[in-house]
């Protein structure tokens, strides 16, 4: 008899149909290609993917065949391969997941937003995300649909038995407000907040206050966010003998291009090379977002590999690098021109500059003068949810 088998399953972008789903008792695919998939149903991927890729291409043949392979393997893991009996862990975007069972065999609805279905029957119990372990919670951060998560199953039963029940959602008779979705710029507090816990002190940079005069005609010229992270060395002689042979080792800067979200190939280039444009000149600089969609691994990769820059996938409480980026030296010149047009950089790079020529005796002032203009962080870890709540984004 085939193991039992645990599933986080994404229900489209930010979990937005993960109530309706709940509520309706069912899982589904967003899969692209509108029509019933029975007929192509195998207990093989391999075989399904064989079938079922051309369908796809012929909607996106922009795409590789590798991004076809990931979105049609996730699409079959939802209507094949998980079995009657198996378990799956659903992100609900409020912070926790809901928990259900797969209780029948695929089904196909047109004209919905997740027409690729399975029957679930849902249990009365939800997971706390803040209750799971680093571990786990590492899991299932991956940006696919489907994420195997049957090596937690111990844990996942041990979450449920000690779980307060919860009751089922009820569909509101009166139709909702509308939710206003967050802005990008609210999402800086929380990567700011990330970045800290990596001792990386970071800063703003509004482009709304450069020089017009110097600078109008100028799009991809300011990063998002800048940063600092100090190698720090207790000895004295270490500290002469850096700052008399190589300063620039004291010390790296971090440059960002934030996003809300990357939802396809075209996205992610323009992306990309935005981030290329304004985060190059920087030791190291990062395209971050707080969604990406699948499929585009290959893409990232490629790009990463060809220029550099690297991509992290932002969460609420979390981040992870994907592709980290790699080192290189300061741009002066960029640097120089940002200074000239933007007063956030410019002040940020002068007081860097005066903790970096600061003396033992007066550096930690010089460095507190400089961590006091960088953005705020939370004080709790409590705080972050009641952050995310007022600003709807998911947690």
């Amino acid at each position: 008899m085939a193991k039992k088998q645990y599933n986080r399953i994404l229900l489209g972008k930010g979990s937005k149909f993960a109530k309706t789903c709940r509520q309706e008792g069912y899982i589904g695919g967003e899969f692209a290609v509108t029509q019933d998939l029975t007929e192509y149903l195998s207990d093989n991927c391999t075989e399904f993917n064989k079938k079922v890729i051309p369908l796809w291409l012929a909607l996106f043949p922009e795409k590789s065949k590798q991004s076809a392979s990931n979105v049609c393997g996730a699409t079959w893991t939802i209507v094949q391969g998980l079995r009657i009996g198996d378990t799956v862990l659903c992100p609900s975007g409020e912070g926790y997941f809901y928990v259900g069972t797969i209780i029948g065999d695929y089904y196909y609805v047109p004209g919905t937003d997740l027409p690729h279905r399975r029957k679930v029957e849902w249990i009365d119990k939800v997971i706390q995300k803040k209750d799971t372990s680093v571990k786990f919670q590492h899991s299932v951060r991956s940006i696919s649909t489907c994420c195997n998560i049957t090596k937690y199953a111990e844990e996942i039963e041990r979450l449920l038995n000690v779980a307060t029940a919860v009751k089922p959602a009820v569909t509101k008779v009166i139709e909702p407000e509308p939710v206003k979705p967050f802005e990008e710029r609210q999402l800086h507090k929380l990567f700011c907040n990330y970045l800290r816990s990596r001792n990386i002190y970071a800063k703003t940079i509004y482009h709304e206050k450069s020089s017009t005069k110097t600078d109008s005609t100028q799009k991809w010229v300011h990063p998002d966010i800048i940063g600092v992270q100090f190698e720090d060395f207790s000895n004295e002689a270490t500290l002469t003998l850096l700052k008399a042979t190589d300063p620039r080792k004291s010390v790296h800067i971090y440059s960002y291009e934030m996003k809300r979200r990357v939802e396809n190939d075209s996205q992610l280039k323009q992306y990309y090379f935005q981030a290329l444009s304004n985060s190059s000149w920087a030791n190291f600089g990062y395209l971050v977002a707080f969604e990406i969609a699948d499929g585009l691994e290959e893409e990232m990769e490629r790009l990463n590999n060809a220029f550099g820059i690297g991509i992290i996938l932002l969460q609420a409480t979390d981040a992870t690098v994907l592709y980290p980026a790699r080192e290189k030296s300061l741009d002066y010149n960029t640097v120089e021109k940002l200074n000239n047009i933007n007063p956030d950089f410019c002040k940020f790079m002068n007081k860097l500059g005066k903790a970096l020529l600061a003396s033992k005796d007066y550096s930690e002032v010089a460095r507190k003068d400089l961590y006091a203009i960088c953005d705020e962080v939370f004080n709790k870890d409590d705080e972050i949810e009641t952050y995310c709540k007022k600003y709807n984004i998911p947690f």
